[in-house]
């Protein structure tokens, strides 16, 4: 059959990780939040196993899993170990562009309950730095709208039939 397709999502909080994943389930990929990394490798074993083959997997992988998240890397060696293959999309955006997403709506950063949105902000760019050099995209999304968004996700992770019915 054919590959199982596996895409890590992941990025700054206020990127755009939601939109991105509506997206990829418009265009059946199997979406799942925020597992703790080390479940990931199971997690694949039961797609592959499953009676209706699962393709196109994205797992969104980000600080919100707080403690969990410092174990990505070696998520992603267990995933590499257990020979799937991946890709890594990573979403980006300005602080600039962050802090406005965030006062329009009046969320609070997560790793800045507190602070002023720039500390949170930063503090997660230091969490993700490592990640990112690994992403095999990195999309900055300050100035896409969320049409913008889906149709660079599309050109990405563009496939026939999908494709298709969405531009025809």
């Amino acid at each position: 059959g054919r590959r199982m397709r596996l895409v890590i999502v992941t990025g700054v909080s206020g990127a755009g990780k939601s939109q991105a994943v509506k997206t990829l389930e418009d265009m059946d990929f199997f979406c799942v939040d925020n597992l703790p990394p080390m479940i990931i490798p199971k997690f694949l074993e039961m797609c592959k196993m499953s009676e209706d083959k699962i393709e196109n997997i994205a797992i969104v992988m980000d600080i919100r899993a707080g403690k969990l998240f410092e174990s990505t890397s070696a998520a992603l060696a267990a995933i590499e170990d257990a020979g799937y293959s991946y890709e890594i999309l990573f979403l980006d955006a300005s602080n600039e562009t962050l802090i406005k997403r965030y006062k329009t709506t009046r969320r609070r950063h997560p790793l800045a309950p507190n602070d002023r949105i720039e500390v949170g902000i930063e503090r997660e760019r230091e969490k993700l730095s490592a990640i990112k050099q690994r992403a095999k995209y990195v999309i900055d999304t300050s100035n896409l709208t969320p049409k913008k968004l889906s149709e660079s996700l599309l050109s990405i992770f563009e496939y026939g039939k999908v494709f298709q019915e969405l531009f025809i």
